[in-house]
Parts: C-alpha cells; sequence; structure tokens
C-alpha cells in the first residue's frame, strides 16, 4: 500500500453524487413525452450506464429513432440543471481534505463526455484541485480500456503501478487491472440490484468500500 501515491477517481457515483439531477431530468422528459416518471431508486441503479441507458429504461417501447430523439432532450436538460442538488458524496470530503492537507495528486477519470463534466466542474469546489480530468469523449477508447486512465496517471506525474483507481462498476475495476493500478470498489455507488445483492464478490477490487467514510478513513490511514 505504500507504493501508492495518487488517486484516481470515477465521477458519477464514485466521487460525486449526481444520480438527484438525472433523476429530475429524466422524469422531466418522461413528462415531456406523456410517459409515466420512474422513482428515484429505479434510476439510481442504472445512473452508472450513462444517459442512453436511462432512456431505454424510462421508454422501454421506444424505437431507435424515438430513443435518440429523447435521449438529447434529456441531456438538454439534464446539462441545464446539472448543479441542482449535485455534490461530493457525504464523508469523502474529510479524505479530499486528507490528500490536499499532505498533497497527494488526485485525478478524475469518467466515461462521461466532456461537455458535461467541464460543466459539472465548472462550479464544484474540491480541497485541492485535480491535476487530471479525462472524460469519455478524450481519447477514441473508453473505460474499460486502460488508455484514459494511464493518460490521467502520466497528467499526475506518477507511474500507474503507484496509482490507486475508485470505481463503482465493474468497467471501473476492469480499467484498473487492466491499467495495472490497485482498485477500489465504491459498494455505496449506482450498482443495479444484482450487484448489490452479491456484493463484493463479483469485484476483483483490491478494496471495497461500502461507505464514503470508508474511503476518507481509508486515505488518513495510509497517507
Amino acid at each position: 500500500m505504500n507504493n501508492i501515491q495518487c488517486v484516481l477517481f470515477d465521477l458519477d457515483g464514485t466521487l460525486l453524487d449526481t444520480s438527484y439531477d438525472f433523476a429530475y431530468a429524466l422524469n422531466q422528459t418522461c413528462r415531456d413525452f406523456e410517459q409515466p416518471t420512474l422513482r428515484y431508486k429505479e434510476i439510481r441503479k442504472v445512473v452508472s450506464q450513462g444517459g442512453l441507458a436511462m432512456v431505454k429504461l424510462a421508454f422501454p417501447e421506444a424505437n431507435e429513432t424515438e430513443i435518440e430523439v429523447r435521449r438529447t432532450h434529456f441531456l438538454a436538460i439534464y446539462f441545464d440543471n446539472i448543479n441542482r442538488h449535485t455534490g461530493i458524496f457525504p464523508g469523502l470530503e474529510e479524505g479530499l481534505i486528507h490528500l490536499a492537507q499532505r498533497n497527494i495528486p488526485w485525478g478524475i477519470v469518467t466515461n462521461k463526455p466532456g461537455w458535461l463534466t467541464d460543466k459539472l466542474l465548472e462550479n464544484m469546489h474540491f480541497p485541492s484541485s485535480p491535476l487530471s480530468v479525462i472524460s469519455g469523449d478524450a481519447l477514441p477508447v473508453r473505460k474499460p480500456n486502460p488508455a484514459p486512465l494511464l493518460l490521467a496517471a502520466e497528467q499526475c506525474g506518477v507511474p500507474p503501478e503507484s496509482c490507486l483507481y475508485l470505481g463503482d462498476h465493474t468497467r471501473d475495476i476492469e480499467a484498473g487491472i487492466n491499467a495495472g493500478m490497485r482498485t477500489g470498489a465504491a459498494l455505496f455507488g449506482y450498482l443495479p440490484d444484482d450487484e448489490q445483492h452479491n456484493s463484493p464478490s463479483p469485484w476483483p477490487a483490491d478494496y471495497q468500500f461500502e461507505t464514503p467514510y470508508e474511503i476518507s478513513e481509508f486515505f488518513k490511514a495510509h497517507f
């Protein structure tokens, strides 16, 4: 553990709780297209799967063309309401403060497209600034391909084997392993029921975190 010199985070469901704003945007899209709204807990399960998965959840009978129209509408609403209720997961800011106090480099690697990532982060205040923010369209490939994580490590000035990558989806753990990094599963994130009920056994991560507070305690114990 002592060789970890840098922490990289997935964004949605790991560093920030974006689920409330996604739920607002999706249910507003349902209303606009005269579709029944969904319960928050149903939406939360698919947030880490991306906008397309959320729209398909809300419009199961729609064809491909209709899905794309609704997805564009949904993302426009989300963009305009991206900071209504989003924030750092409660319990995690203490860990970020600890990283800042010890000058530990950290970054963000997400499959979220850059135009949404940039908008989300422009009004988000962290104890120290991330040295790297890699969005889903920064490279021709996305997670679970290791390239985005390797680029983040390079920008943070730390070799991949000295990085810890934290995520709430199996592709995050796969990407971290593919990059030769240590990995941590954020089991408090946007997991579907099957992964919630079976955790932690399906996760090949080095570390399992049931709460954001556990991540903060982990940082304080090891940095």
